[in-house]
């Protein structure tokens, strides 16, 4: 795999940017990479704490959430990436970072092209109409019009309902912007959801026999969870490749 900077925005919180660096983590691991998180917002490291043991990943906190300090934060993580990125980097924006970043999208394509990253750029979507709006900006001048098309995916989580009931579905810009769109899948059962929140390490070998680290665990917490994941996996293969 070539090297990759994959960035993982969306305007609000609870729209699924987590579970997006969660999966494309899950992904390249999956294809033998070895992977670098940053945590965009060093106070809530909800992603990097799952990997914290894995060997092959690295963990890495840079605040890109600085309204008003748009410039010397992506310097920073400019720096950053330039030093110790490592070939294959995710990065998990908390809410608002889009204030940051999206106003500095031309730099990010810059360092990206100048050191050799592919720029992935995946949008989690709200259903109403002012994300919808919010997700259109970035498109239109903000991070997302600096990636590639081929490299830019709408996230629309199915957790928050049928995605014929998001704004984005009837907006005119939808025959126009350019963009993949992913249906990512959601985690019905309540159950499994919150052990799996509740339980760090790889998803991939979490659901393996014999469970490692999954003591507590009803059968079908272990079985829902293995279809989720699969879901998962082929949904994201738009942007990886695989099944």
């Amino acid at each position: 795999m070539i090297k990759t900077l994959f960035i993982s925005h969306g305007g609000k919180g609870g729209v699924g940017k987590s579970y997006m660096a969660c999966a494309g983590t899950e992904a390249m691991l999956a294809a033998g990479c070895h992977v670098t998180i940053v945590e965009a917002d060093p106070t809530q490291p909800d992603v990097a704490a799952r990997y914290l043991n894995d060997p092959n990943v690295t963990v890495g906190a840079l605040s890109l959430n600085r309204a008003g300090d748009a410039e010397n934060s992506v310097s920073e993580f400019g720096e950053w990436l330039e030093q110790k990125g490592g070939d294959h980097v995710i990065v998990n924006l908390p809410a608002g970072a889009g204030e940051t970043l999206d106003l500095l999208g031309d730099q990010i394509r810059y360092l990206a092209d100048g050191l050799g990253y592919r720029l992935i750029a995946t949008y989690s979507l709200e259903k109403n109409r002012v994300a919808t709006e919010e997700m259109v900006e970035s498109f239109q001048s903000g991070l997302m019009s600096h990636v590639a098309p081929e490299d830019r995916f709408i996230i629309i989580p199915a957790y928050k309902g049928n995605p014929e009931t998001f704004e984005w579905m009837t907006h005119p810009a939808r025959e126009t912007i350019g963009a993949h769109e992913i249906v990512f899948p959601a985690l019905g059962s309540r159950s499994a959801l919150k052990k799996l929140e509740a339980t760090p390490g790889r998803i991939s070998h979490l659901i393996v026999p014999p469970y490692p680290g999954c003591d507590g665990w009803m059968l079908l917490d272990k079985s829902s969870v293995f279809r989720w994941h699969k879901a998962v996996m082929t949904a994201m293969a738009p942007i990886f490749g695989g099944e």
